[in-house]
């Protein structure tokens, strides 16, 4: 009788669910910005084992949107503390669109079985667009002026990784006096980058005076952005 009393409580106490009270931050980092209005789901994930059977089956459990500053709150989930089963917190909407996910369990998304959680969802790879438009370039100008621009999407760094994350080439371009008018407006072709803060450099030589601008641009997921830049 003893014995059958254990086992009655052993399997009580390892099929019971826990309640947590969640916090979940989704967060653009690319941006350095929360995201609003972004749909977070919780799943609970069980991994099938076998030689032709492995795999994952997850369900969700829990949505809620994110507020002005990314946060959403999950409160007294109940989570299941049977051996195979874990939890994923997945941003599914975001920015007007559904997002790419899978409910796979990663050290950046997985809500564990205690009182309290607090996670921040990293979401940070957003295509966008983006069109330079060049006005009244040299124009005027004499002999020995020119201009020089260069753009590059700019490198984030995500906590507790050692290497910055994007960063690269989008436009690199130089004019110089030859005598000639350019066109009124010069554009270029619409570039597909990636959201987030974008550096833009100018070097001038105009009527024989030189000046360098540097400044910083946003440029928001799903976006299609036109830059001026005036002579």
């Amino acid at each position: 009788m003893r014995n059958i009393l254990i086992i009655f409580i052993l399997i009580v106490f390892t099929t019971c669910r826990k309640k947590s009270d969640i916090t979940i931050t989704a967060w653009n980092y690319a941006m350095a910005e929360p995201i609003t209005n972004a749909e977070v789901a919780i799943f609970e994930v069980k991994y099938k084992g076998g030689l032709f059977s492995a795999g994952t089956e997850c369900k969700e459990i829990a949505h809620a949107t994110t507020d002005a500053n990314g946060q959403c709150f999950f409160s007294n989930l109940k989570l299941n503390k049977n051996n195979g089963l874990q939890y994923a917190a997945k941003v599914k909407y975001s920015y007007g669109k559904a997002d790419f996910y899978n409910c796979n369990v990663t050290e950046n998304s997985e809500v564990k079985v205690l009182n309290k959680n607090d996670l921040t969802l990293n979401s940070s790879d957003y295509d966008a667009f983006i069109k330079f438009q060049f006005n009244n370039i040299l124009n005027p100008s004499i002999s020995g002026d020119s201009i020089w621009f260069s753009s590059k999407t700019r490198a984030y760094n995500l906590p507790e990784k050692p290497y910055p994350y994007g960063g690269g080439g989008l436009l690199n371009t130089f004019y110089k006096y030859n005598g000639n008018n350019y066109p009124s407006v010069i554009t270029t072709n619409i570039l597909k980058t990636y959201a987030g803060k974008i550096p833009i450099y100018i070097y001038k030589k105009k009527m024989g005076i030189v000046s360098q601008t540097i400044d910083t641009i946003k440029i928001y997921p799903y976006e299609t952005k036109t830059i001026e830049i005036n002579w």
